[in-house]
């Protein structure tokens, strides 16, 4: 019985009914990102199908975050889990917040903002807005 809920189960439990995919580094990775009053929610993606989900609750301090902050440290969450698989590899990030687009061409930035995009650099990523209506799985997450 112990081997039944061990590690290797789990997985293979996920992977063998289409819950969750295993990764193939070579192919570009999908970010959904989202964050709402309370908490953030990601969804790592490739080809269409699930490999991983995360979810945080915000810190006391987070809660005052105005809305661009906000989604901007979604990003920010999802890139930190995720580092191993998309460090060095194609990742398109995925937000219902349209003015995270244009992040990199801002004259203004807070030192929060500074700092986030320091670490985002890093990566090779384009931003892309995804409508708040169609983003329903992160939605859940957040």
């Amino acid at each position: 019985m112990r081997n039944l809920f061990g590690l290797q189960s789990v997985k293979r439990l996920f992977t063998l009914y289409g819950l969750l995919l295993t990764t193939t580094i070579e192919k570009p990775f999908d970010v959904f990102c989202d964050a709402s009053g309370t908490g953030l929610g990601c969804v790592l993606m490739q080809e269409g199908r699930v490999i991983a989900y995360a979810s945080c609750q915000l810190w006391k301090h987070e809660v005052n975050y105005p809305t661009h902050d906000l989604e901007l440290a979604a990003v920010v969450h999802a890139l930190k889990i995720w580092r191993h698989y998309l460090l060095g590899n194609v990742c398109h990030i995925y937000t219902d917040h349209k003015s995270l687009k244009y992040i990199f061409t801002q004259p203004e930035l807070n030192m929060r903002q500074r700092r986030w995009l320091k670490l985002i650099k890093d990566y090779n990523l384009e931003v892309h807005y995804h409508p708040g209506k169609v983003n329903v799985v992160t939605d859940a997450l957040s």
